[in-house]
């Protein structure tokens, strides 16, 4: 036993005595107590000297006993060591692991070597527990790991002492490249190390991957061990041998944004951009997210940042992220040349451009206005057989593209397909973000499909993925707010969608948004609005993002489509034949009528969804129009029609059989397509047909058909008590329409800058309303107002 200054009571002794018969039990003639400071060495050897009745010596001789024991000095402070070790006494040696002894290695070769390592030194609960109520050394174990230096120091110790303490007595000597280990050791735990990363570290060494829970010692001191390592290599970063040493180490763990930032410090830019290369180029911002890629791209100097290919493409990328595909063209043309502006023609000029640009200029169809065809996908996947079979990064995002033009030319299952296909090169690489953008599109195609089950359990999924990832991505999480929105409107939840639409579609329409994704915004976005409030608050949404979408010029059909809708379901038939008769397109009011069992084979998505809005507008004004039923039939067999057009379809074809007085075949239509919406929980399909199935549903024989299912019966109620239906119960309680548009919007937060935009009027309207509505329900308040409105059911 001795005593241990300032370990509680500096009258306090420890015993080692398990310890020291180990060592004496050792049968080799050399012991060597290899540990860094601050482990006890020298303690243990005064332990050993009060068993043996010997003196510790800094020097090596040879006395007169059959036992030396050996406390080397650090290394510089004493003289020159031995050359050769003793073979007339039995050696007990206590040394530094960084201290070399000739002769050491060639008598362990042999088998006369015994080592304790520092793990061994380490004050054990046995130990604590010899002068310490059990209580009392379970807490000091905790606090120090065992390590004695932590042990002397107390419960009182300077956290800056430690800190000095261990940048100079065990960090000063480690090489710059196990620094950096060890850093990745501490703060990314998981990551594999390799065999002798941490060697010399003390009790890391023998680690090769940063998992499970940190050795005692440094979990107890882990905080000043951080603080202290990162001086140490602030410290070497003054010389660029040690610079280079770092950037290589961040390169081999991953840490490319340090790696770069590194190299980018001392001027190694080749150095810097085959790291930029190793990151996966484009893929950097998928990695590392859009502060990074800023940060590497403004570390290299303009006149590199605009020729070098990766830092090019990589420009190009960030202004995509941004949803300015404008800047991403120049951006190409100023360094590839015009024909850059061209997909087919890079793709197919193999000997001007490499094949990351052309890879690159195939990625980007997901975002241009550009026809989809069948040698265009054939040109797409001659570009993938180029491809190495193991690039899964590459492989996995030439398949997330397919699957955008997939869904854009509605073939789902094709688009299912590459989805699964692009989930395992994804998987394999594990890059989150990029996970995350497959079951976003997963979850979108089941909506399409009408399937809110299978789109909820994969935007679910969308969600982990999210969450996986390491940086900021407000862009991202707002596409699974506004996909997540879409689904809980399509089952009759009004009130996420109507509260992202009043707080977060701005910013959603300043940013990147997938074109599938931006499809739903459109859709359920003008139907909410139009429901909630009016077609002119729905017109208004859609002429916002025809201002803000200028630069996705593919949508500009569609957001027309959608006024002409909104119109419809203001039942301004006459307004929206006008609006759909001045449209740019060939489907006109005349082509569908003469089309016959030709609407079966359109394509293209503009194409179909203008073919619906003549069908509609056909089926509303002249229902007992000869072959008015053939062709809604004739459109029915479309591969290409979404989930919700069909029921909308249907739902025409019903409405048409009943007035050309088929009732019979009316009734079966109406009732499969009500009984297929309630099995899909598709209340906003059914509820934008609403017009329709009114007037259907008012007939008593029709009733107690669709009556006969509990399913149906709910889901015809949930048509019944959204948009119109709250409407009409606020009406009947003395307030207007506008009044309870506006108590809607109060009840999502809306501000009433938010209100008059939403509804297309001005501020001192909301507030004249505002005023008359909080009268009529006797409150003072917005919060009031809206809990008495909740109260008589005004809100659902």
């Amino acid at each position: 036993m001795r005593s241990v200054p300032g370990v509680e009571n500096a009258h306090v002794r420890i015993g080692r005595f398990a310890l020291v018969s180990r060592i004496l039990g050792c049968e080799t003639p050399i012991v060597v107590i290899e540990a860094p400071a601050g482990t006890g060495k020298s303690w243990l050897m005064e332990d050993l000297s009060r068993r043996l009745g010997l003196a510790v010596s800094c020097e090596l001789h040879c006395p007169n006993g059959p036992v030396c024991l050996w406390d080397v000095p650090d290394c510089g402070q004493s003289g020159p060591l031995p050359t050769d070790l003793p073979s007339t006494c039995r050696l007990i040696i206590a040394k530094r692991p960084d201290t070399a002894i000739p002769g050491l290695a060639r008598a362990d070769v042999y088998g006369k070597v015994s080592r304790i390592p520092a793990e061994s030194l380490l004050f054990s609960l046995d130990d604590l527990t010899t002068v310490y109520p059990r209580s009392k050394a379970t807490d000091l174990l905790a606090r120090t790991g065992g390590w004695a230096c932590l042990l002397a120091a107390g419960s009182t110790r300077s956290e800056e002492v430690l800190v000095e303490f261990l940048q100079a007595e065990i960090l000063a000597k480690v090489p710059t490249v196990r620094l950096v280990s060890l850093d990745v050791a501490l703060n990314e735990p998981g990551q594999k190390l390799g065999r002798g990363a941490l060697k010399s570290v003390p009790f890391m060494d023998g680690r090769s991957a940063a998992s499970g829970p940190l050795p005692g010692p440094i979990a107890a001191c882990r905080g000043a061990l951080c603080t202290a390592l990162n001086r140490t290599l602030a410290l070497r970063a003054a010389d660029p041998v040690n610079v280079r040493a770092m950037a290589n180490a961040r390169a081999t763990y991953g840490q490319f944004p340090a790696a770069i930032a590194l190299f980018q410090s001392i001027g190694v830019w080749q150095a810097a951009l085959e790291a930029v290369r190793q990151s996966g180029g484009v893929f950097f911002i998928h990695r590392f997210g859009s502060d990074a890629l800023h940060d590497m791209i403004a570390g290299f100097p303009p006149e590199i940042a605009h020729h070098a290919e990766p830092l090019v493409l990589a420009r190009a990328i960030q202004a995509i992220k941004r949803g300015e595909m404008t800047l991403a063209y120049r951006i190409l043309v100023d360094r590839f040349g015009p024909n850059a502006r061209d997909t087919r023609k890079v793709m197919a000029a193999r000997d001007t451009y490499s094949l990351s640009v052309r890879f690159f200029r195939m990625l980007m169809l997901a975002w241009e206005d550009i026809d989809i065809d069948e040698s265009l996908i054939e040109d797409c996947y001659k570009l993938l057989a180029e491809l190495p079979a193991g690039d899964d990064l590459r492989r996995g995002s030439f398949y997330n593209a397919m699957l955008e033009l997939y869904i854009r030319s509605r073939r789902f299952a094709e688009a299912e397909h590459v989805a699964i296909r692009a989930a395992i090169h994804y998987d394999r690489v594990d890059v989150p973000i990029l996970s995350f953008y497959i079951d976003l599109h997963r979850s979108i195609i089941q909506l399409m499909r009408g399937d809110t089950a299978g789109a909820r359990q994969h935007s679910n999924r969308a969600g982990a993925q999210l969450a996986k990832i390491r940086f900021e991505s407000p862009g991202d999480a707002r596409l699974l707010q506004l996909l997540n929105a879409c689904i809980a409107y399509e089952t009759g939840v009004a009130e996420p969608l109507l509260r992202f639409l009043s707080g977060d579609v701005d910013a959603l329409a300043d940013g990147e948004i997938w074109p599938a994704l931006l499809e739903l915004a459109l859709t359920y976005g003008s139907q909410a609005l139009g429901e909630h409030f009016s077609a002119a608050a729905a017109r208004n949404f859609l002429d916002r993002w025809r201002v803000t979408q200028n630069r996705a010029a593919q949508f500009g059909g569609l957001i027309d489509i959608r006024e002409v809708v909104a119109l419809q379901n203001g039942n301004r038939w006459q307004e929206a034949h006008d609006r759909a008769n001045a449209m740019e397109t060939h489907v006109t009011l005349e082509f569908v009528t003469r089309s016959g069992n030709g609407l079966a084979h359109l394509s293209d998505r503009d194409d179909v969804a203008m073919a619906l809005v003549w069908l509609r507008h056909l089926a509303q004004t002249s229902p007992t129009r000869a072959g008015l039923a053939d062709q809604i039939s004739a459109l029915l067999d479309n591969a290409h029609l979404t989930g919700r057009q069909r029921q909308a379809a249907e739902i025409w074809l019903a409405f048409v059989l009943r007035r050309q007085r088929r009732t019979q075949e009316s009734e079966s239509q109406l009732r499969r397509t009500a009984e297929q919406a309630a099995s899909q929980n598709a209340v906003a399909s059914l509820s934008e047909e609403r017009i329709f199935l009114a007037d259907m549903t008012r007939l008593k024989r029709q009733s107690e058909v669709l009556g006969r299912s509990d399913a149906v019966r709910r889901i015809l109620r949930q048509v019944k008590e959204t948009g119109p239906g709250r409407a009409r119960r606020a009406i009947e309680s003395g307030l207007t329409r506008q009044e309870h548009r506006i108590l809607h919007a109060l009840s999502e937060g809306g501000t009433n800058k938010a209100i008059a935009r939403l509804m297309g009027v001005s501020e001192a309207t909301v507030k004249f309303h505002l005023s008359n509505l909080y009268q009529k329900l006797g409150c003072a308040t917005r919060r009031d107002a809206v809990e008495a409105a909740r109260a008589r059911r005004l809100l659902g």
